[in-house]
Formats: C-alpha cells, sequence, structure tokens
C-alpha cells in the first residue's frame, strides 16, 4: 500500500491579550525598576564604603548600571521565548502568547524607565548622551510597536538578547570606579566581554539572514512602522 503524505499545517499561536489589557502592567513594571534602582542605590552604600565617596553623577550612574545588569539577566528569558519555546518560532511576525506579552511589558517599563532617568541625568548634570538616546530610541520603539500591533514578539525578544553584554559591561565600570582595574576578576570579565560582542557580530549576521528569510511574511503582515524601526535600529545602533 502506497503511503500519503500528508502536512499539517501548524497553528499559529495568539494570544488573546492586547495592549489594553496591560497598560497597567507596563505601569507597574516601570514602577518596579524605579523601586530596584532606589533599592540598588541604598544596599551599594550599606555594601561597599567606597561608593559613598563617588561623586553625585558617577553614584547615579552606579545606580543605573546595576539595574541595568539586572535587566540584562533577562536575556536567559528571551532565549527561552526565542530558541526554546517553539511557538514563536512557528511565525517570527503573527505568533503571540502569554509569556511573550508579560516579556513585552517588562522590557517597555524598563526602557520607560531607562529613558525617564536618562532624561533627568541629563538635565541634573547638563551633559547630552545622544548616542544612549537614539538606543534608547529605537528599542522603546520595537517593544512599545509590538505591544501596539500584536505581532514581532519573536523580533522583540530575538533584539533583547543582543544586550547580553550589559553585566560584564557594568562590573567593568564599577571595577574601575572602585580601582580595581588590576585584579584578576578585572581581566577575566574584561575577556568575557571581549568574546561576548565577537559572538555578537556573529548573532547579528545570522539575524540578518533571518529577516531575509523571512521578508516576504515580513512585508506582508508586519507593520511598516516596526519594519522600519527595526531596520533602522539595527543597521545604526
Amino acid at each position: 500500500m502506497a503511503s500519503v503524505k500528508v502536512d499539517i499545517p501548524l497553528t499559529i499561536p495568539r494570544s488573546k491579550q492586547d495592549l489594553s489589557d496591560n497598560v497597567v502592567r507596563i505601569g507597574l513594571c516601570f514602577l518596579g525598576w524605579l523601586v530596584l534602582y532606589i533599592f540598588m542605590g541604598v544596599l551599594s552604600k550599606i555594601l561597599i564604603p567606597q561608593v559613598r565617596t563617588l561623586k553625585p553623577k558617577e553614584q547615579m550612574f552606579w545606580q543605573l548600571a546595576w539595574v541595568r545588569a539586572v535587566c540584562g539577566t533577562l536575556v536567559a528569558w528571551a532565549v527561552y521565548l526565542t530558541f526554546v519555546d517553539d511557538r514563536l518560532d512557528r511565525d517570527h511576525v503573527l505568533a503571540t502568547t502569554d509569556a511573550s506579552w508579560t516579556f513585552i511589558c517588562v522590557l517597555t517599563g524598563f526602557f520607560i524607565f531607562e529613558e525617564a532617568t536618562l532624561i533627568y541625568f541629563d538635565v541634573r548634570f547638563r551633559t547630552f548622551s545622544k548616542e544612549l538616546h537614539l538606543h534608547h530610541l529605537f528599542a522603546f520603539n520595537g517593544f512599545f510597536f509590538a505591544a501596539w500591533y500584536n505581532s514581532g514578539h519573536y523580533y522583540a525578544a530575538k533584539a533583547f538578547i543582543l544586550e547580553a553584554s550589559t553585566i560584564s559591561s557594568c562590573i567593568c565600570w564599577c571595577l574601575l570606579k572602585l580601582k580595581l582595574e588590576k585584579t584578576t576578576v578585572w581581566k577575566i570579565n574584561q575577556m568575557i566581554l571581549i568574546h561576548i560582542f565577537h559572538l555578537r557580530s556573529v548573532y547579528e549576521m545570522w539575524w540578518w539572514y533571518d529577516i531575509y528569510r523571512d521578508w516576504a511574511n515580513i512585508k506582508e503582515n508586519l507593520a511598516i512602522a516596526y519594519t522600519v524601526n527595526m531596520m533602522l535600529g539595527f543597521a545604526v545602533v
């Protein structure tokens, strides 16, 4: 008897949530990052006496660096959503899940916090970090568009993996301020940081290939604003 091969189409997962269901969650996530920022400042000054001797500008940057490092641990979550949980992989444009919505809310709240504190930092210390503002603009837009259009969660999670260097960058800066740049810990951390940037270059090329492979789906189903922000952000930042 001849065997018959039947292709059963995969069901594209679509969460019932939308942005209106998550506005409060995004606001709470923003407040959570703000509380963490304050907590990091208090904890650092208690545990590390040298932090109290830093200039106010450096103390604020210290707190921001540690909040970014904590956020950097969420790269593991992004890796899970992108490479382990296969639901988003079924359709890189249209697939959404309740788990990916939680991720989007947490990161949208984070980038609102980041930009708000950066504006405060620039006003208070009379600086202007245009590269960082540009980075935050593309990042916030990416997560906001993923929430607004309820699509592209796969690419939002995949983009966040590029932040894998934040933990090592934080350790690098903090050790420098503590005058520990000649220690073994510093050297090991620098080696890790260099290798992360090398792997990031390979990952970026792989991402461009992913976009090329998905281009028909992107062109047909992904919002123009999301697509333009993703392409420009990826190329510029």
